[in-house]
C-alpha cells in the first residue's frame, strides 16, 4: 500500500480533506495527516531519527474535522513540532510516501500577509524536494466564482 502525506491545520476546508480521501482511496493509499506545530517548537534543524516516534496526537478539534470528513481510507494522524515545509517533506521521507498534499491557503487579509511573512507550503515543498507535491485549492466562494462555472 503506497502512502500519501498531507498537511493539515485546524479550520481547513472539508472539501480540501474530501478530494485527498478521495484520491486516496483511488490509489489504494494510506493517508497520513501531518500538522505541523511551528509555534510549539521553532528551530532550523528537525529533531533526529523517526520524527512520528516522538509526535503528539492531533488536538480534539482537528481530529474531528478530518474525521468528519475523510472516511474510507486507511488514515494516521500526528502533530509533529517544527516548520511545516521541513516536517512534511521529513516524515514524508521517512515513511517513503507518493506524494505530498496541502492545500491552499485561506482567502482573506490576514492569510494573505501570512503568507507574505512565512511564504508558501507548497512552493518551498515543490524547490526542496523530489516527492510529487499536490496543492488542492480552496472551495470557491460565491463571489469568487468564474463566470463559466
Amino acid at each position: 500500500m503506497s502512502i500519501m502525506v498531507m498537511g493539515v491545520e485546524p479550520g481547513m476546508s472539508p472539501a480540501v480533506l474530501a478530494a485527498a480521501a478521495s484520491l486516496a482511496r483511488g490509489l489504494d493509499a494510506k493517508l497520513v495527516c501531518i500538522h505541523a506545530d511551528s509555534g510549539r517548537f521553532v528551530t532550523d534543524k528537525l529533531a533526529e531519527g523517526n520524527l512520528l516516534a516522538s509526535a503528539a496526537p492531533l488536538s480534539e478539534e482537528l481530529a474531528w474535522e478530518i474525521n468528519s470528513v475523510v472516511t474510507g481510507v486507511e488514515l494516521e494522524s500526528y502533530t509533529v513540532a517544527g516548520d511545516p515545509a521541513k516536517v512534511l517533506a521529513a516524515v514524508a521521507e521517512q515513511l517513503d510516501a507518493q506524494m505530498i498534499v496541502v492545500g491552499t491557503r485561506r482567502p482573506g487579509i490576514r492569510n494573505k500577509m501570512a503568507q507574505l511573512v512565512e511564504g508558501s507550503i507548497a512552493v518551498a515543498l515543490a524547490h526542496k524536494q523530489h516527492r510529487p507535491v499536490l496543492v488542492i485549492p480552496q472551495q470557491p466562494s460565491e463571489e469568487n466564482e468564474l463566470p463559466w462555472d
